[in-house]
């Protein structure tokens, strides 16, 4: 039976003139927020942000530049290259009957300069053997984890990172390099899939930290090298959290049990509650011009960064593309050098003004690494015409078999 769509319209009628109530008192907590938000000192912000990991809602740690700026680019160097890797791929389908999955990893690396130039790659993997469909330890035993869900997506990443690796270090040698990520830092596929711990030591230890360092030594050895990972429209709410945190001068205790992730009892505290950080930035950035840099409140990932075990803190600022806000994550060579930060903000500010408010280093690798519905559906019946011709048995499930030949 199809939705019905009256019963739909007048629900949704109704509840619209109680958001239209909610939302002029949201306009105006947000307008006091803000002005109260911006009249709070650095030193200030950096105090009442330190114990923040102790309260009940997520709350970055701020800088030596502050809870809430709007700094601009410096202009973008007269010679540079971006470089973007991308990735998407086909997973373990169970309905087929050779047991495989796809990485197809897609690039773009574009000069700028006195001799502009632009190379794409698209270079799809198949993996049919035990030894990529299984991780396995080293130690001799017989545990091993299957390689797909999310598991794939997280070597998908690592495989992302080692090919970005491959493209700086191919990169012209004479000017900067601006890398960009597609997502975060974080690595959450590998963070929470609780995996054994052979799986960690041999994505994270034995090959992420392995690119990472090659792209440091990179910058280090040979001209700079900004890393970055860049998140078109996030939800997050670190620095909305850290605004809560400096504006209600409760102490963590008495935080954690009359405050949540979105309201408090408190009354300093809940007229800042339910923000998150687009909103902040929308209304303050100017295109181009990016926010104060931040640490991270989230649990997040000392595997990128290179901290040690137990650390909870990586970089972050948020940027005004000229079309929306993004979230932009760097590495700790990246955050600790003013000015090697300053010249990835000018080449990144310069990246979506030639995207038209995104970055067109990883809108182009996007459209070298997608694989469309389409390509997934040649892929099965490529799988299928081969084991065929080959003389392999094809039998399809019998739920794929029913898809096909619908009874009514």
């Amino acid at each position: 039976m199809a939705l019905d769509f009256g019963q739909t319209a007048r629900q949704m009628m109704s509840a619209m003139g109680n958001l239209s109530t909610t939302a002029r008192s949201r306009r105006q907590r947000f307008a006091d927020t803000l002005d109260r938000a911006l009249a709070i000192t650095p030193d200030d912000a950096a105090q009442r942000t330190a114990s923040a990991a102790n309260r009940p809602f997520i709350a970055a740690r701020t800088g030596p530049e502050g809870l809430l700026d709007t700094i601009p680019p410096s202009p973008a160097p007269p010679d540079w290259t971006a470089v973007s890797v991308d990735g998407s791929h086909i997973d373990v389908d169970r309905h087929l009957p050779l047991r495989c999955y796809l990485i197809n990893l897609g690039g773009c690396a574009i000069t700028y300069g006195a001799n502009p130039d632009c190379q794409f790659f698209s270079e799809p993997t198949l993996a049919t053997g035990d030894a990529d469909l299984y991780l396995r330890p080293d130690d001799g035993s017989n545990a091993e984890t299957p390689v797909s869900g999310a598991l794939l997506g997280a070597l998908r990443t690592v495989r992302e990172v080692e090919r970005m690796a491959d493209a700086v270090e191919a990169a012209p040698p004479t000017m900067p390099v601006l890398a960009l990520l597609d997502g975060t830092l974080a690595f959450w596929d590998i963070q929470r899939g609780n995996y054994p711990r052979y799986v960690v030591e041999i994505l994270v230890n034995g090959r992420l930290r392995t690119a990472l360092a090659r792209l440091r030594e990179a910058s280090r050895s040979r001209r700079p090298v900004a890393l970055a990972a860049y998140t078109s429209r996030p939800q997050t709410t670190e620095v909305a959290g850290a605004v809560r945190a400096c504006l209600c001068v409760s102490n963590p205790v008495e935080c954690t049990r009359r405050c949540s992730a979105r309201r408090s009892d408190l009354a300093q505290c809940d007229s800042a509650a339910g923000f998150d950080d687009r909103e902040l930035f929308d209304a303050l950035l100017e295109p181009g011009h990016r926010s104060p840099l931040y640490q991270t409140g989230r649990r997040a990932s000392h595997f990128a960064l290179d901290l040690a075990v137990g650390a909870e803190w990586s970089r972050f600022y948020y940027v005004n593309g000229g079309t929306e806000v993004a979230r932009v994550e760097v590495p700790d060579w990246v955050a600790e050098d003013p000015d090697l930060l300053a010249l990835s903000h000018a080449m990144l500010a310069k990246q979506c003004e030639l995207g038209l408010g995104y970055p067109v280093v990883i809108s182009e690798a996007h459209e070298q690494a997608v694989v469309s519905g389409r390509d997934r559906e040649e892929f099965r019946k490529l799988t299928l015409m081969l084991m065929e011709q080959n003389g392999l048995p094809t039998p399809e499930s019998a739920k794929t078999f029913s898809k096909r030949l619908p009874w009514a």
